[in-house]
């Protein structure tokens, strides 16, 4: 499959768009938004942005089962600077890992 020249290297194959935001069962309290999320080799796959409602009791009992925060995902916003924002030179200035 030949990649979207809309969705650029932002396109994950498997789903072919780009992924706008993933869930986490970290726990998460007011102002932690904008904080990054690392994966397990410490590159950056997107910054915290919100917490679901079932996750605002977790500040006082963290429940494994219905924790969940919502993290906006690299790709998009990578997305959103290369096609909309037009940042490409911004975009070249980064060490970013295309894969």
């Amino acid at each position: 499959m030949d990649c979207d020249p809309d969705l650029g290297f932002a396109e994950r194959p498997g789903i072919g768009s780009v992924p706008v935001n993933f869930l986490s069962d970290l726990e998460s309290t007011g102002g932690n938004s904008g904080s990054a999320t690392l994966n397990s080799r410490g590159h950056l796959v997107g910054l915290l942005f919100d917490g679901t409602i079932e996750s605002v009791n977790s500040d006082w009992d963290f429940g494994p089962r219905t924790t969940r925060t919502i993290h906006v995902d690299t790709r998009y916003m990578l997305w959103v600077m290369e096609k909309v924002d037009k940042a490409n030179a911004l975009i070249d200035e980064m060490d970013i890992i295309r894969n």
